[in-house]
C-alpha cells in the first residue's frame, strides 16, 4: 500500500509543478511590454553660418567690400560654431531622429597673401582651413555618444572675397553645403544623389552668382524605402526661390514615398513655393499646437529673448513634407521645434541656430515579415 500512495503524491507533486510553471509564464508574459510601434523620426536644421550677409550683399561701391567681408567674418567668428555644434548634438540626443538634413553647413577657409583682386580668374583658392562645420558637427555628436554618419551632402555656393585686417588683405572663402546625416542603424540603399539648380541668385554689383541645391539619399526604415531629400531655398528671391522649387518638383515628380525637408524660407501657409509644394501632392505634416514658427534669432544669437516669429522675416519657413508616405493614422504623427528654449542656448548665452530645428516623428504601419 505506501508504495502506490507513495506514487500518487509524486503525480500530484508533478502536476502543482506544472500548474505553477504555467501560471509563472502567464504572468510573465502578461507583464511583457507590448511591442513598440514602428516609427520614422526624421528632423531638418539650419546650424546658421554664424553672421548675416545683408549688408555685404547690398554693397554698392566695391572699395567698401573688404570691409564688409572682414566684419562678416568677425561676426562669424563670434558666433562660436563649436559651442553651438555642441548645443545642437544635445539636442538631437533627446529625439535620436533616424535621418537629419542640415542646411548651412558652411567651410570657411583663409589665404594670405590674398590674390583675390589681383587674380580674379583663379578664385576660389584659399586653402587653409579655419572650421569645417560638418566635421565639427560630427565630433559633437560623437562627443554625445551618438552614432551618426553622414549619407550625403551637396556643395552649393563657393565664394571668395577679400576682407580687410589690420595686417593687410586676406583672402576669405566661404563654401556652402547641405548635407543629410543618417543614425548607425539605418541603412542608406543607393549612393546620394546632388544637384544645383539651374535658377539661381546674380548679385551683379559684386559679380557673384550665388547656387543653391538639394541632396536626396534613398534610406530603409521599417522594411520600407524613402528618397529623402533636403535643400535651402534661395531667400533674397521670391522670384529665384519659386524657380528653385518648379525645379525640385520636377525632379521629384515620380518619386515615392518621398521625404522632402529643408530650410524653404517660404512662409507656411501661404507664401508661394509652399503653395506649389503642396498643390505638387506634398503634405505639410505640421501638427504642432503653436504655430511652429523658426526664424529668425538676432543676427549675432544674443537675444535674450526668442524673436522667431518676430516680423519682416519670422515665421515657420523649416518644413517638413511627405508624399505617397502611409501612416498608420494622422492623429498619431507629432511635430515640434527644437533649438528654441532658454535651456538649449550655449553657456555664453548663444541661440543655437537663427533658426529653430524641426522633428517629425511619423507612424507607419508595421511591414509583414
Amino acid at each position: 500500500m505506501p508504495k502506490p500512495q507513495l506514487s500518487r503524491l509524486k503525480a500530484l507533486a508533478v502536476s502543482l509543478a506544472s500548474i505553477v510553471v504555467l501560471v509563472t509564464m502567464t504572468a510573465c508574459q502578461a507583464t511583457v511590454a507590448p511591442r513598440p510601434k514602428p516609427e520614422l523620426t526624421v528632423m531638418t536644421y539650419n546650424v546658421y553660418v554664424g553672421a548675416s550677409p545683408d549688408e555685404l550683399l547690398m554693397v554698392t561701391n566695391q572699395a567698401e567690400i573688404p570691409e564688409k567681408v572682414a566684419e562678416f567674418h568677425q561676426n562669424y567668428q563670434a558666433s562660436d560654431f563649436r559651442a553651438r555644434a555642441a548645443a545642437i548634438a544635445k539636442i538631437i540626443k533627446k529625439s535620436k531622429p533616424h535621418v537629419i538634413g542640415l542646411q548651412e553647413i558652411s567651410t570657411i577657409r583663409t589665404q594670405t597673401p590674398a590674390d583675390s583682386l589681383t587674380n580674379p580668374e583663379a578664385q576660389p583658392n584659399a586653402e587653409t582651413v579655419e572650421i569645417d562645420f560638418l566635421k565639427v558637427v560630427e565630433a559633437a555628436l560623437k562627443a554625445e555618444g551618438l552614432d551618426y554618419k553622414v549619407a550625403g551632402k551637396v556643395e552649393t555656393f563657393d565664394l571668395e572675397m577679400p576682407g580687410l585686417t589690420p595686417t593687410g588683405l586676406v583672402d576669405i572663402r566661404l563654401t556652402d553645403h547641405d548635407a543629410i546625416l543618417v543614425r548607425g542603424d539605418v541603412s542608406v540603399s543607393e549612393t546620394a544623389q546632388a544637384a544645383k539648380y539651374p535658377t539661381y541668385l546674380s548679385v551683379g554689383n559684386l559679380d557673384l552668382n550665388v547656387p543653391r541645391g538639394y541632396v536626396a539619399v534613398n534610406v530603409k526604415v521599417g522594411g520600407v524605402t524613402y528618397l529623402v531629400v533636403n535643400t535651402h531655398l534661395e531667400h533674397f528671391s521670391p522670384q529665384v526661390r519659386l524657380g528653385q522649387t518648379r525645379e525640385l518638383l520636377a525632379r521629384l515628380n515620380n518619386e515615392s514615398p518621398v521625404i522632402l525637408l529643408g530650410d524653404f524660407n517660404t512662409k507656411a501657409a501661404d507664401g508661394a513655393a509652399y503653395e506649389a509644394i503642396t498643390e505638387a501632392g506634398f503634405t505639410d505634416v505640421w501638427q504642432g499646437k503653436d504655430a511652429g514658427d523658426t526664424c529668425c534669432q538676432a543676427d549675432n544669437l544674443m537675444n535674450a529673448t526668442s524673436q522667431l516669429g518676430d516680423p519682416p522675416d519670422g515665421g515657420r519657413i523649416d518644413l517638413i513634407f511627405t508624399k505617397g508616405v502611409t501612416l498608420r493614422e494622422s492623429a498619431s504623427v507629432s511635430t515640434y521645434t527644437v533649438g528654441d528654449k532658454p535651456e538649449d542656448r550655449t553657456p555664453a548665452g548663444l541661440w543655437p541656430s537663427d533658426h529653430a530645428g524641426v522633428v517629425a516623428h511619423l507612424p507607419f504601419p508595421e511591414q509583414k515579415e
